[in-house]
């Protein structure tokens, strides 16, 4: 174990946390045209073109590259009790005896005040020359563990980039990045005919995409171009609230959901993206960081009125989650992660008062009386006056989704890679306080298979992915007695830990205030800036 606690200084700009997030990557040449005066910089911030206005298209292209190396393992467990993770070691070590364990995040200082500190202690496994190939592991270490994959950067790309305009009038050349800086941080930078591809339709297409602050062009680990948006914390987050919530929503859900933003930037610095050049990417599991052109006031005040709020716990600015809608209750903040610590969020349920009628632990009996009552509650929309970017939201406060047998089998064995026969039962055997499921059996002619953590459910069940691992399953059969038909019955969508978006949302509508949100989603947390913490003192 790694006994040293790093230090990390935060840079700043405009006296705020300056942070990097990868936009994207894998392209040939940007094209890009900023709206305002610009200077062209290399890496070390020297000037190459210094004090633009132009009307023109810009293009970077490389000139020569040399990709960088990364590689993947498998986290297998983790907490921010060390005591936790060593007591781990030895179990996993019977598995595989090259398991490790390794320190993350550290002191985080801003403006020479520490201001919290984040470590976190994994055990690690693997040295994996691709994702795919770490994946394919998860089977060893499970049910014991619930594997996912990290990513480490151990040698940076390099290569030469070249910058022009359109008529060639303006031209430099830079070592490893190019960097557009705009003289307003507000400034737009639209760059053009981004290439991606798309899971979903399995086929390329290109949009046009919109940021502010500081673009930097460099080359990623495959020898192609990349692109960073370094950029302060409150103009980062502006964007983030619209790419994770949209716009027209009520101001005091939207303070609400800065602030737990704000706590998630902050308590993963140096979790994620491990010997890259970058803080955080824009989608999976960082926060979403969307290239669209909008404008909102509200998201706009919501930003400002609360500059720099954090909710601080024990002393730690901790991990504030949210999902989309918790069917009515949420979960405990370990019920996700399954890290053995005591939680520091508890699940609640989401009304002014308890059900009754819902005990904790739920049984199967109270689960299925649950889902088919449709409570009362903050996130149930039906017959609410609400706005048209929650509308969407109606259809997973209850859901079903429904497979005949042949094709849940086929499901499974593609996704767990094992053939457990005919699938007889699906058995319930762990719930957690917001009768979500954390481990099921699977009960097969040929094999009974257990499976543990909520993701790991919702993907082995689904071609996609089940919106919650919160349902009851009924099941029609034949002659026989043998299913031919399973029916999953569900409440929510997503891990339904932390703030439940839909629910805060309508306690907004309701007149609740921001800090009322907070406190009900997040119990026993402080209300602090980071412009004034000092836990040096």
């Amino acid at each position: 174990m790694e006994n040293e606690i790093k230090d990390f200084q935060l840079k700043e700009m405009n006296s705020e946390p300056l942070l990097r997030i990868g936009i994207f990557d894998s392209q040939e040449y940007v094209d890009f045209k900023v709206m305002g005066r610009f200077t062209v910089q290399d890496e070390a911030g020297n000037d190459l073109i210094k004090s633009i206005n132009s009307d023109l298209k810009w293009r970077v292209k490389i000139k020569d590259s040399k990709p960088g190396k990364e590689n993947f393992f498998l986290v297998l467990f983790e907490s921010f009790e060390k005591e936790l993770v060593e007591a781990k070691l030895d179990h996993a070590r019977t598995i595989d005896k090259s398991v490790f364990t390794r320190s993350l995040g550290g002191n985080i200082f801003f403006q020479n005040r520490k201001i919290s500190n984040n470590t976190k202690y994994i055990l690690a496994v693997g040295n994996y020359p691709t994702e795919i190939q770490a994946r394919k592991d998860f089977k060893r270490f499970q049910p014991e563990f619930i594997p996912y994959v990290q990513k480490e950067t151990i040698r940076q790309p390099q290569g030469h980039l070249e910058v022009f305009d359109a008529e060639y009038d303006k031209s430099a050349e830079s070592a490893n990045s190019i960097r557009i800086v705009p003289e307003n941080v507000n400034a737009k930078i639209r760059i053009f005919n981004i290439r991606s591809f798309d899971d979903v339709l399995q086929k390329y297409h290109w949009n046009d995409q919109v940021f502010n602050g500081t673009v930097e062009l460099r080359i990623d680990n495959t020898g192609n171009l990349r692109a960073i948006s370094e950029i302060p914390l409150e103009s980062y987050l502006k964007r983030v609230l619209y790419s994770e919530v949209g716009t027209d929503l009520p101001l005091n859900f939207l303070k609400s959901f800065a602030v737990v933003c704000r706590n998630e930037a902050m308590a993963r610095i140096n979790h994620f993206e491990l010997g890259d050049s970058i803080d955080f990417s824009n989608t999976g599991s960082s926060l979403r960081y969307y290239g669209d052109d909008f404008d909102d006031d509200n998201i706009n005040k919501a930003v400002e009125s609360t500059r720099g709020q954090v909710l601080l716990t024990k002393d730690h600015i901790r991990d504030t989650p949210f999902h989309l809608i918790c069917g009515g209750h949420t979960e405990d903040s370990e019920g996700f992660w399954e890290n053995d610590e005591k939680p520091l969020f508890t699940g609640r349920y989401d009304w002014k008062e308890k059900s009754k009628n819902f005990r904790k632990p739920p049984d199967e009996k109270t689960i299925k009386k649950w889902i088919d009552a449709r409570p009362e509650v903050w996130c149930n929309l039906k017959g609410r006056d609400i706005p048209e970017a929650l509308e969407k939201y109606k259809q997973f406060f209850r859901w079903e989704v429904s497979y005949n047998r042949n094709e849940l089998e086929d499901v499974i064995r593609k996704r767990i890679g094992e053939d457990i026969g005919t699938l007889f039962d699906i058995y319930p055997l762990y719930r957690g306080k917001s009768g979500r499921l954390n481990e099921i059996e699977l009960l097969g002619s040929l094999k009974n298979y257990r499976i543990n953590g909520q993701l790991n459910i919702r993907m082995a069940l689904d071609h996609d992915i089940l919106p919650s691992s919160c349902f009851i399953l009924e099941k029609e059969l034949d002659d026989t007695g043998t299913p031919i038909m399973f029916n999953f019955i569900g409440a929510g969508q997503g891990h339904g830990i932390g703030l439940c978006k839909t629910g805060a949302a309508v306690m907004a509508l309701e007149g609740f205030k921001s800090e009322e949100i907070l406190n009900h989603y997040f119990q026993d947390s402080d209300l602090k800036s980071i412009y004034e913490i000092n836990l040096n003192k």
